[in-house]
């Protein structure tokens, strides 16, 4: 899904534009909020019983900014944001969360959902210094930006797949090595790698044939056949990536293994969640007030179109979800345990997973 981030004037902002430290109650435009993001909880859970179990055990990871047209929300914010943003109103609710509400940046951003932390010893003073904050537009504004999200279920979906890198991120093995990674020089953003593919016709074409290896080896009925197409897929793509280093003294392998890790699961846990978000029963209140929530809808996730959308490469797209959901494919048609591990051994990769379980030298 293509973001639009938020500028760092914005989140220096938060800290210095705020309301008066009150105790309010809110308004019905208000209480939606707080039911779309019950809703978001039952998703949540709902998802990590379907697909990810420790995805369950919390009602939010981290800390949510929620935008509207004339004010931000920090929905379930961690107790250290209070030594960063002063003065803020608490907002009574139903839910037993903590909701603080805060005035509107002057130059926020009109559509935002993206999780995003700073490492630099420069921001130490943002409210997302070393800890992933989700940030999100309302399914109002998101619906302005986003012709084809018109319903509460499509921004649920955007939503929860950045809750899942919030999860992701959350875990100290996790962020402890990507920080690293960025401190040595050694890590570039998916923004980034998808600049290379697009401007490298050689690169790009070589990753067509891997993906297509991928997906040949998905399919494949034999053991045998199957670990041959991920060997000649290694071969590839380390020909691929040593090819990339010698034109600019950059190694691709360290960024490109970490993003499809954390991308390719993410997207599994989406495709996942858009067969099964039919069945989570919503909370009464929010059928009550949210005209965006439509009843009846539901994915169809066998059509031609969504299966394109995660397994085949697309510019749109960030081609590491791509090769690493094939890769997590892969690892699921062999029942691999990959998730016993996934977080705390931060820099195994997927492909290294496989390797191993194939056996190959």
């Amino acid at each position: 899904m293509a973001k639009k981030w938020i500028g760092l004037s914005m989140l220096l902002m938060l800290v210095q534009l705020l309301s008066a430290q009150t105790i309010i109650q809110p308004t019905d435009d208000e209480k939606l909020i707080m039911d779309r993001f019950e809703y978001i909880r039952l998703v949540k859970n709902y998802t990590g019983d379907v697909f990810w179990s420790k995805f369950s055990t919390q009602d939010f990871p981290g800390t949510i900014v929620y935008f509207t047209e004339d004010a931000s929300y920090f929905i379930h914010p961690k107790p250290e944001m209070k030594e960063k943003v002063s003065k803020y109103s608490v907002m009574e609710n139903d839910y037993n969360w903590t909701i603080w509400k805060l005035r509107m940046p002057l130059d926020s951003a009109k559509f935002v959902m993206e999780t995003q932390f700073q490492f630099d010893a420069k921001s130490k003073g943002y409210i997302n210094y070393k800890t992933p904050v989700l940030f999100c537009s309302s399914p109002e504004l998101t619906k302005k930006e986003k012709e084809v999200m018109n319903t509460t279920q499509e921004w649920s979906v955007a939503l929860l797949h950045e809750l899942y890198h919030q999860f992701q991120y959350s875990n100290e093995a996790i962020m402890t090595y990507v920080l690293r990674l960025y401190q040595e020089k050694k890590m570039i953003d998916m923004d980034s790698l998808q600049g290379i593919y697009l401007a490298n016709k050689e690169y790009r074409d070589t990753l067509t044939l891997e993906n297509d290896l991928l997906k040949k080896a998905v399919d494949a009925t034999s053991f045998e056949e199957e670990k041959k197409l991920f060997a000649q897929f290694l071969k590839l793509r380390s020909k691929r990536q040593l090819a990339y280093f010698k034109k600019t003294k950059f190694w691709v392998t360290t960024p490109e293994n970490f993003w499809e890790k954390l991308e390719g699961t993410c997207l599994m846990m989406e495709h996942h969640l858009k067969e099964k978000i039919h069945e989570v029963e919503p909370p009464a209140a929010l059928l009550e007030r949210d005209k965006m929530y439509q009843q009846g809808f539901r994915y169809d996730e066998e059509s031609d179109a969504e299966k394109v959308y995660y397994n085949e490469l697309d510019d749109d797209r960030f081609y590491v979800g791509t090769t690493g959901y094939n890769m997590v494919r892969l690892l699921e048609k062999n029942n691999v345990p990959y998730k016993e591990n996934f977080l705390n051994y931060a820099s195994l990769p997927l492909d290294l997973q496989l390797k191993y379980f194939y056996k190959i030298k």
